[in-house]
């Protein structure tokens, strides 16, 4: 793929181990694209700034989003991404360990696409490469 049309996604994650699970679970499902790691809400809210203060700067393909951050929460993330006048309809793909009805609420309220629930079973974790394929592909993924 050209790299000038390679994908851009952002995973907003501070657990190392989570990363490295969702780069394998990229490579598995072929997923061509520049993954940009940020550890901390408080980094995701800046990042976000800095591109609703530059036109120039691209918005992510895809935003993979932890609820559980350090700083500031996912939802709080997602709600302030969706307040983003150039960024705004940003795809995002929640990731979370919960199943809580509040946490899937707050998703779906927050136009989320897929809410991915973090599993031990390597197979299952995996199947977020295929739901991020579909996402950047431009196909609405169902929820499991």
């Amino acid at each position: 793929m050209d790299p000038a049309l390679s994908r851009q996604i952002v995973l907003a994650e501070d657990n190392p181990a989570d990363v490295g699970l969702v780069r394998e679970a990229l490579r598995e499902y072929h997923v061509d694209c520049d993954l940009h790691v940020i550890p901390d809400g408080q980094e995701v809210l800046a990042f976000i700034d800095r591109l609703e203060a530059d036109s120039k700067l691209p918005c992510p393909d895809l935003l993979l989003l932890d609820l559980s951050l350090p700083k500031h929460d996912g939802r709080h993330i997602l709600r302030y991404l969706r307040s983003s006048e150039r960024c705004g309809r940003t795809p995002v793909v929640v990731l979370t360990g919960s199943d809580g009805v509040d946490d899937r609420a707050a998703a779906e309220k927050n136009a989320a696409l897929h809410y991915f629930r973090k599993t031990a079973s390597l197979d299952q974790f995996l199947r977020l490469g295929g739901i991020v394929k579909a996402v950047i592909g431009g196909v609405r993924q169902v929820e499991s």
